[in-house]
Parts: C-alpha cells; structure tokens; sequence
C-alpha cells in the first residue's frame, strides 16, 4: 500500500492507494514531510490531538511526548483519559486502522507515524493489548509466538531458539504444543507477550499486560520487563493499574487526564502527592490512579506525625518504607494498639458447598472435593492461580457447568433442581470478560434487560434502570452500544446487569480488572453498600490482594484443584507456603508491618490496614478502622 499526498485548502491529506482498504487521513498542513524527529528519540509526538471517526470532542489534546533510548515510561491516569489512544498512536494502528481526526506530529523510531505502514513498524514496536483474545490468532501456543518470525522470513532454528527464550520469560516453559484454549485468561497474556518478545523489538508499548495475572504472575512480567529494559535497552511504554511491584522499576511516569498530559517526571516525584483528576463524566475526583502502597504508608505516615516527606526521599518499595518508618517511631514505649475485631461468621448459610468434584472429562478432574458454606452478608474472595479452578467453582454456582447433585445447596434447596430462572433470581454472576454477557446493542436495554424478561411493569424499569446507571456512572452512555465503551465501563456495565436484580449472592470475577483507583473504590463501596442494605453476600474472584486485604470479610484459596484455606485474610497472607503455592503476594503493608515487628514487637504487629500500621508508629490514641 503507498500513500499519497495531495495538500489542499492548507491541509495535507494522505490518501490510501489500496483499492481494498481506501481510507483518508487528516492531519496539520505539511508538517508531515518538514518534521524531523528529535535526535536519539525514540518516541517524539508534537501536539497531537485526536477525535475517532463520528466524535465532536477529542480523546487526544494538545500532547507532547518524548521518549528516549532505554526510557520505562509509565503512562497513569483515570479511565477514558486517552491512555490506551496514545499507545495506538505509536504503533500507527491510530490513523491507519482506527479512523478519526489525527493532528500533529507523530515520530516513533524516527520514522512518521502517518506515513508509514502499521507493518513497516512490525520489527521495532510491540504491542501488548488489554485483551489477549483480541491478538492472539493461532491455536497452539508455539505457533502463536513464532507467527511475526515467520512472516519476517527469519531462520528456522532462530524462530525456535526465539520462541524457547520468550515461553521462558513469561513462566510458559514447555508449554509449545498446548492449544490456546485449553489456557486460563492469564496463560493467554503471557502468551500474548511472550510472541511480542520474539521479535525483540526496540520499543515495547504495553497496555494493561498483567490485568488478567495472578500476583506471581504479574511480578513475573514486570521481571522480565525490568530485564528488557536494563539488560537489552528495550525502550518501554506501558499503562499499568498494578504498580506496587512496578513503581521502582520505571525510570519515569506520565500523568494524563481528560485527553493531556498533567505531569510528567520521576517515580518519587509523581506518587509525592495525591493528584486531583476528573471522571469519565468530567466530575472531580480527588485521586484516580493507583499509587504504590508504600508511598501511600510514607505520606500517611508524615502527615500524622506532623513532618513532611520530600519526595527524594519517598519510598517506592517495602525496604524503602521499613527504612522510611524507622525515622518516624514516636517517642516512649508502647504497646500495639489492638487490630480491628473480624466480622463474625453469618449463623445462616446461604450457600453449602458439599464434596464438590467436577471435571469436564471424567479423567482430569479441575475440582476435587470443594466444601465451604457462604454465609448473608459476607464478602468473601476467592483466590488462587491462573487456572487453579476459581472461575469453574463460580460457574458452578449458577448451573452454568451442572454441578453433581447434592453438592450444592441454596438455603436447603438443591441448585440441580431449580430452574435457570430460579437460580438467576437469588444468584448474580459477572464475568470474568464483560463481552460474553451483553445480549442487546444498548446500555439502557442492557441493563433492563433481566426485568424485562420477568415482567416488571414499565415504571419499575424505568426507576430501576435508572438508579442502577447514577450508581455505576454511566447515565451518559445510556443510548450507546456496550461494545463502544472502554474495558472499565464494560466492566461496570456488566456489574449493572446484575445489581439491578438486586440478587441475595452476587459472584463477580476480577471484578476490579481495568479499573482506576477511583472506579474501583467506588465499586467495592457499592458491595458493601449492598451488604448492609440488602444483606446481600459477595463472593468476588480475584487477584488483586489489595483489595482483598480492604474489603474481603474471608478468603478462600484454590489451589490445585483443591481448597487450600478458608479464613481470615491476614492468616492467609501470614502463611508463606500458601500464598507462594497459590500464585499470590502479600500486599506491601502487611509486608512492612511484619518486618517492623520483627525489629520492634512492644511496639507494632502484623496488621491489612494502613492507617492501624500509621497508629501504631506515630502512637496515635484510638482504634483505626
């Protein structure tokens, strides 16, 4: 395909010559040949702003960026701010692919992103999407990591040599000959990844790659990220939600919001302070992107004890903290202020779980033996590896695999016995990818779709609907297409779906994946809020242990197949052997409190929560929540 260029009315215009993929490109007047990029950049964008094709207001606003040779460039910011556009600006699939109004000046690897070929960039950008399913196209997993070698016409014991090195660096060693889909969500990133880092490419561009990761999966990744970065040069720019085991690898962060960039600079400097940014529906929020949760202890721990932190000196990782805390013990002894009392167990069950066993061939059981109960109330996560079995046991709870009779019981009514309508009245599930349960081409019909089907009068609809849309944000998105939103909104769409049913046990699989610190709080907020309103129980799928460390009332672990543990989530974290079988981390403030009381036993003890671990150190009277 060549392009040509015709620059009239002041515009350059660069027309597509393939009759098969005709497609017209606007951009400023004539910069495209007059640019040069900036010496040494890899990346060098110059004022681009960008709307996609059939939209008024831009995504993209006036941004400047340059990225250097051997840069890790974290990209953070709140939902819709225009994270995931930028990265489609380096690797040309904005403006060849996706369609739209694209102006100023784009360089990537000194070659101009509006006149070159999306294939000419193969062999010096990567690109790592959200979705794995959305790239990966072969069936076995050493054909998927060796297809780009292959179209580059690249030696055959190269090709494997290449393939062997990738499997190895994503934890996939000798996983060549397994198909695709017989992989977990989170085997599929990896395998996602592994293929971009075949080619070795000078400028790897990363969006969300560990949303689907177990914890040991996503250090994993970020390992050999660190290693690429470090040790070959790669020059890296990622968007990442994850960043407590992220934060000390990157050499700079960028902060965007609402289509621009807000801040661009170090590590220590961009997580010195909390940055004000707006919602997707330009609302105020006083945080939206995740921070590490050692720079979190830091300024918490300042602030209470009344001396600032300068940002040189703010801790991006656990030893940095433990270091940072020592510096701040109050004065005179002290005995450890007692944790919050746990929630007690519920006295009535709402689900049993009995000598669950299942497998989808009698030969290779995925389950064996599963028993717990859940009781009305509760908050329970379910933890485990990628592939461990989590999201067949909550497909079994709503009878989408049939589950042996008598294994699982609702109240006291056996789930084989009740209808799909039945089950669906009492239990809500939202899955894993929000895709595969949307079933109408409009938000409003989406979510009103349950009670349509079961005959609720029209005003009801509407109220509910209604409500449901203010609680998830998404009012202005009401006559859109599900499939139009971006992965977060998706996300709390698909949790829409369900609450609005208002369900006594709601099942949410990595209910959090794609959401920025603000959506995410605000989420859990909303199951706690369900908790106490309608005593309504959540058993949420995850792998996020911050979250499980704030919220879950309990947590199980499946591991192998089996229930490994069931109980409170800081006995969980204690256990070593566990958490490193299961695939998990504990969350960085466990991991301070534990070495602080280590060296300090009068003083503090292992403890999930920040502000305790703050109360603790400073002295401070009272009880933290």
């Amino acid at each position: 395909m060549e392009l040509a260029v015709d620059n009239t009315a002041g515009m350059a215009s660069l027309r597509s010559l393939d009759v098969n993929d005709a497609q017209e490109i606007t951009v400023a007047p004539s910069s495209v040949r007059a640019a040069m990029a900036a010496e040494g950049s890899v990346v060098d964008i110059r004022g681009i702003s960008y709307a996609y094709e059939g939209e008024v207001d831009p995504v993209l606003r006036d941004i400047s960026l340059e990225v250097g040779d051997g840069e890790f460039v974290l990209i953070l910011g709140p939902s819709g701010c225009g994270k995931s556009t930028l990265l489609q600006v380096l690797n040309g699939t904005i403006p060849h692919t996706l369609r739209g109004r694209l102006e100023g000046d784009a360089f990537v690897c000194g070659k101009s992103v509006v006149e070159t070929r999306v294939a000419s960039f193969a062999t010096e950008v990567g690109m790592v999407f959200q979705d794995p399913e959305a790239q990966i196209i072969n069936t076995l997993v050493r054909d998927e990591v060796r297809f780009g070698l292959e179209n580059l016409c690249r030696p055959a014991d190269e090709i494997v040599a290449r393939q062997t090195e990738a499997l190895a660096f994503v934890g996939l060693d000798g996983f060549g000959d397994r198909s695709i889909f017989d992989l977990s969500g989170g085997q599929k990133q990896r395998v996602s990844v592994a293929a971009v880092l075949a080619a070795r490419p000078r400028l790897l561009v990363l969006d969300e790659p560990t949303a689907n990761l177990d914890p040991n999966g996503m250090a994993e990744i970020f390992g050999v990220l660190r290693r690429l970065n470090r040790e070959a040069s790669t020059t890296i720019v990622m968007v990442e939600h994850r960043v407590d085991e992220l934060a000390d690898c990157v050499t700079r962060v960028v902060m965007m919001d609402r289509g621009s960039i807000v801040f661009d600079g170090d590590p220590r400097s961009a997580f010195s302070k909390r940055r004000a940014a707006h919602s997707e529906e330009g609302d105020a929020v006083p945080s939206s992107a995740w921070f590490p949760q050692a720079a979190e202890f830091a300024l918490a721990l300042a602030d209470a004890s009344g001396t600032p932190a300068p940002s040189a000196d703010l801790p991006l990782n656990v030893d940095e903290a433990v270091r940072f805390a020592e510096a701040h013990f109050a004065s005179g002894a002290r005995a450890a202020l007692p944790e919050r009392a746990a929630i007690p167990p519920s006295e009535k069950p709402l689900l049993t779980v009995r000598n669950l066993s299942f497998g989808y061939e009698r030969k290779q059981p995925i389950l064996t033996d599963i028993n717990f109960t859940l009781g009305e109330g509760e908050i329970v996560a379910l933890c485990g590896r990628n592939g461990s079995g989590k999201t067949t046991l909550a497909r079994l709870l709503v009878h989408i695999n049939a589950p042996p009779p008598g294994t699982l019981m609702l109240g006291e009514r056996d789930i084989t016995g009740l209808s799909a309508r039945d089950i669906s009245a009492e239990i809500g599930y939202v899955f894993q990818n929000p895709d595969h349960q949307f079933v109408t081409d409009r938000v409003w019909d989406e979510i009103a779709y349950g009670l349509v089907v079961r005959g609720y009068a029209d005003h009801a609809i509407e109220e509910r609907v209604g409500e449901v849309l203010d609680i998830v944000d998404l009012k202005r998105y009401r006559d859109k297409s599900p499939f139009s939103l971006s992965l977060g909104e998706r996300r709390r769409l698909s949790v829409a779906t369900m609450l609005v049913l208002e369900p006594r046990l709601l099942v949410l699989d990595e209910p959090t994946i794609g959401q920025d610190h603000e959506r995410a709080q605000l989420l859990m907020g909303l199951m706690a809020r369900l908790r106490e309103r309608y005593g309504t129980t959540i058993l949420m799928i995850t792998h996020d242990v911050r979250l499980v460390a704030e919220w879950a009332d309990r947590a199980l672990v499946v591991s192998g197949g089996r229930l490994r543990f069931d109980g409170l989530p800081q006995a969980m974290f204690a256990n070593t052997d566990l958490i490193k079988e299961a695939g998990l981390l504990a969350p960085p403030v466990f991991e301070i409190s534990c070495a602080l009381a280590a060296e300090r036993p009068d003083r503090v003890q292992p403890t999930l929560s920040l502000p305790h671990l703050v109360d603790m150190i400073t002295g401070t009277e009272g009880r933290s929540a």
